[in-house]
């Protein structure tokens, strides 16, 4: 493998912050793809830990850039402004590509040239009782072929609108849709590729495909931000596709607005449920709010409603003692 050619087929970018512990199974787990051209590029976002130091010393062929820390849409955004390859494929730096995962994928996308994204399935990779990540190896076979999901491939913007599908991790798209979709949106702290892959779905058809592709490793760090976020990014990114193109995506297809406003109350819910239990009692006043206004006849928002209005009275009425 040619990790410094001028002109690689394939730049693979990993954002990194605070991964030293993780990062030399991600790096290894592209390696181990054994493509003949192709380059790393490890974007590290103001780590604290030594990640970059780490990379520097352990990987000498990666291409390895810094800068002040601002967030995974940053760090993307910077190393697609850096790649030199035709494709672009993305990694999490605590993640893991399985064997085979990138050669699959380029031969499925030379096959549909029309297709300018595809992303694969993925498992969760959970650490043992002494806390160790099992070998990648025995947990799942390396991938051997691509198997297209139908049911979910092709024009999807309209089925993206209801669920997020698209497993960065597991993301490769060419070049050329850089050059139509822009890059990731920095004020975006969550769900930014969220926002990405309904944008390129406007242009491009994205085609699943079945089976695992990647680990997703679950470990403290990896810990959903659900009830901690500064407001409902996932509501926000959907809200924004709608005012941009509705509800049908470009080849006619759409989803109804009575499943859209089912997707949209659960994301509210969820969000509000987790800022109650996190005692964020003005934010859980805000989205159960939203959740009365798409289901008025629900008990459950009412009530939730009504215990985070008196829980921001409380709150309020302490300060003031």
């Amino acid at each position: 493998m040619s990790m410094t050619s001028e002109s690689p087929l394939v730049s693979v970018i990993l954002p990194a912050y605070n991964v030293r512990e993780h990062i030399a199974d991600a790096i290894n787990s592209v390696v181990l793809q054994a493509l003949p051209s192709m380059e790393i590029i490890v974007v590290d976002d103001g780590s604290s830990d030594g990640t970059a130091e780490f990379v520097k010393q352990s990987f000498p062929d990666v291409r390895l850039f810094r800068k002040p820390n601002g967030g995974a849409a940053s760090a993307r955004n910077h190393g697609m402004r850096e790649a030199r390859g035709t494709f672009i494929a993305f990694l999490d730096a605590d993640d893991v590509w399985l064997p085979g995962k990138l050669l699959a994928q380029l031969d499925y996308m030379r096959d549909h040239d029309q297709v300018r994204l595809v992303c694969g399935g993925f498992s969760f990779w959970h650490p043992d009782e002494s806390g160790a990540f099992p070998e990648p190896a025995t947990l799942h076979e390396a991938v051997s072929h691509a198997v297209v999901d139908a049911e979910q491939s092709g024009w999807n913007y309209h089925k993206l609108l209801l669920s997020n599908f698209v497993w960065t991790s597991t993301v490769v798209i060419h070049r050329s849709l850089i050059d139509e979709v822009g890059f990731f949106d920095e004020s975006l702290r969550l769900g930014q590729d969220y926002d990405y892959w309904l944008r390129a779905a406007r242009v491009t058809e994205i085609h699943v495909l079945k089976g695992a592709f990647a680990l997703y490793r679950k470990h403290d760090g990896s810990a959903t931000m659900r009830g901690t976020a500064t407001e409902n990014f996932a509501a926000r990114v959907i809200e924004t596709a709608l005012t941009r193109w509705g509800r049908t995506s470009p080849n006619g297809e759409s989803v109804s607005p009575e499943a859209l406003n089912e997707r949209l109350y659960s994301i509210h819910h969820s969000a509000g449920y987790g800022c109650y239990h996190n005692g964020r009692m003005q934010r859980a006043v805000s989205e159960f709010g939203a959740c009365v206004k798409l289901r008025p006849l629900s008990a459950k928002s009412w009530l939730y409603l009504a215990l985070s209005s008196v829980g921001m009275l409380r709150s309020r009425l302490s300060k003031t003692h």
